[in-house]
C-alpha cells in the first residue's frame, strides 16, 4: 500500500524527470520529516523541497510534519526519543543552537545524529532610508561616536539576537540590543523610528528597498547573495560576521548507518540536479550540501559561534 502511495503521489508532483536520477535505497518505508515551524515560512518550504526530492529519488514516502509548540522544544523531543531506524528526521537551522544556548531548550545538537546540511538563506542588516548610513561601516562608526545612542532590534532568545550581538561586537559594544519581535514587529519598529538597524531576510528587505523605506547595508555572509548580488556582503566591507541560516538534517542518536549512507547519496545527487537547483534559488535559498561527516564539523562550528556571542 506504502509503495502504491508512494507511486500515485509521485505522479501527481512535477519535478526532475524521473530516468535522469538514480532511485536510492532507504531503509524504511516511510519518513516523517519534523519541522519546529509553522507552514509558510522558509523552514518550513525547504523541508518540503527536500521532503519532495527524498520521495521522487528513492523507495520511500515522505511527509513532512509542523511542530512549532516550545520553541523547536517539541520537534526534538518528538524526533529524540523515535526509533533510529532513520524514518524520524528533524529539519531545523540554528534556532537549534540559540534555544539551547538561552535556556528554552534542553536539547543540544550533540544529542542527535548529524545527517546533511541543505540549503541556506541570508538576512541583511537594514536601516531607514532617510538615515545617512550607506555601508556598514558608517553605521558601526556612527554607533562608536555616540556609544548606547543608537539600538538594534531583534527577537531575544532567536537567531536575530546573535545577529544583533555580533553588530554590537562589531561596534565596540556600543548600541544597545532592544527585543522587538518577530520580523514584521522589526519592520514596524524600524519605520517607526523606535530602532535604529534590524536583521531582516533578503527578500522581504528587498521589498522595502525599492518601495524607498529601507536601506539594506550588508549580507551576513562571505559571499553575495544570489537573489540580491547588489547588496554587499559584512565580509566584503571589513566585518567579521557571517551567519546564514542553514537548513540541516537530523536523526535520532545512533541513526541507521544505512539510512545516513541513503540521504548522502541523496544529497550527492542534488549537487548535481541542475534543475532542483533552480528549484532552491526560486525560494530565495541556495543550495548548502554537506554529508554527515562534514555537517557535524560544520555544527560543532556553528555551536560554538552562537555560544561565543550569547557570552557576550
Amino acid at each position: 500500500m506504502l509503495k502504491l502511495l508512494k507511486t500515485l503521489l509521485c505522479a501527481a508532483l512535477p519535478f526532475v524527470p524521473q530516468a535522469a536520477l538514480a532511485q536510492v535505497d532507504y531503509p524504511t518505508e516511510s519518513v516523517r520529516i519534523i519541522v519546529p515551524a509553522n507552514p509558510g515560512g522558509g523552514t518550513d518550504a525547504a523541508a518540503r523541497i527536500f521532503a519532495e526530492y527524498f520521495q521522487r529519488n528513492s523507495d520511500a514516502v515522505t511527509a513532512v510534519v509542523n511542530q512549532a509548540a516550545g520553541g523547536g522544544v517539541v520537534a526534538a523531543q518528538t524526533v529524540g526519543t523515535a526509533s533510529p531506524d532513520g524514518a524520524t528526521l528533524l529539519f531545523f537551522h540554528a534556532a537549534f543552537h540559540t534555544a539551547n544556548l538561552s535556556g528554552n531548550s534542553p536539547f543540544k545538537w550533540d544529542q542527535f545524529t548529524p545527517v546533511a546540511t541543505v540549503t541556506e538563506s541570508n538576512e541583511v542588516y537594514a536601516v531607514r532610508a532617510d538615515t545617512p548610513y550607506d555601508t556598514l561601516d558608517q553605521l558601526i562608526e556612527a554607533a562608536k561616536a555616540k556609544p548606547n545612542t543608537m539600538s538594534i532590534g531583534t527577537q531575544l532568545g532567536g537567531t536575530t539576537q546573535v545577529k544583533a550581538q555580533a553588530l554590537n561586537v562589531a561596534a565596540g559594544e556600543t548600541m544597545r540590543i532592544v527585543d522587538a519581535g518577530t520580523e514584521s514587529d522589526r519592520v514596524a519598529a524600524l519605520l517607526g523610528s523606535q530602532v535604529d538597524v534590524i536583521s531582516m531576510s533578503v527578500g522581504s528587505a528587498k521589498q522595502y528597498v525599492a518601495a524607498g523605506q529601507m536601506k539594506a547595508l550588508a549580507v551576513m555572509n562571505e559571499v553575495p547573495d544570489v537573489t540580491a548580488p547588489e547588496i554587499p556582503t559584512t565580509i566584503s566591507q571589513g566585518i567579521d560576521i557571517s551567519l546564514p541560516l542553514v537548513q540541516t538534517v537530523y536523526g535520532p542518536k545512533d541513526m541507521d548507518p544505512a539510512a545516513i549512507a541513503a540521504i548522502e547519496a541523496l544529497i550527492a545527487q542534488m549537487g548535481e540536479d541542475p534543475e532542483f537547483k533552480a528549484l532552491v534559488e526560486k525560494q530565495g535559498q541556495t543550495l548548502a550540501l554537506r554529508d554527515a561527516a562534514a555537517t557535524a564539523e560544520f555544527l560543532d562550528t556553528e555551536y560554538a559561534t552562537m555560544q561565543s556571542y550569547f557570552a557576550n
